[in-house]
């Protein structure tokens, strides 16, 4: 747990797993588009008006906006191992 930061700090390319989503009005959401605890996740592009980046989670790439992707805890190492 001393590496975990919010998932709109993650530098491109940089693959995490998500350790927590914090309790907010998209969390349902979240977790229907396949953000789950232990799920790696990799931010591949930011938007022009770096508001929204887009993010390969199992499979697919997901744009998230910021004010979302805020609420994802991720760590660099499987929480789950």
């Amino acid at each position: 747990m001393d590496n975990v930061i919010s998932l709109t700090a993650v530098p491109i390319n940089t693959a995490v797993f998500i350790f927590d989503i914090k309790k907010s009005p998209c969390r349902d959401r979240l977790y229907e588009l396949g953000f789950t605890q232990g799920t790696r996740v990799v931010p591949l592009h930011i938007s022009p008006g770096r508001s929204a980046t887009a993010y390969f989670v199992k499979g697919a790439v997901i744009a998230l906006r910021n004010s979302d992707a805020k609420n994802i805890y991720v760590n660099a190492e499987d929480s789950l191992s």
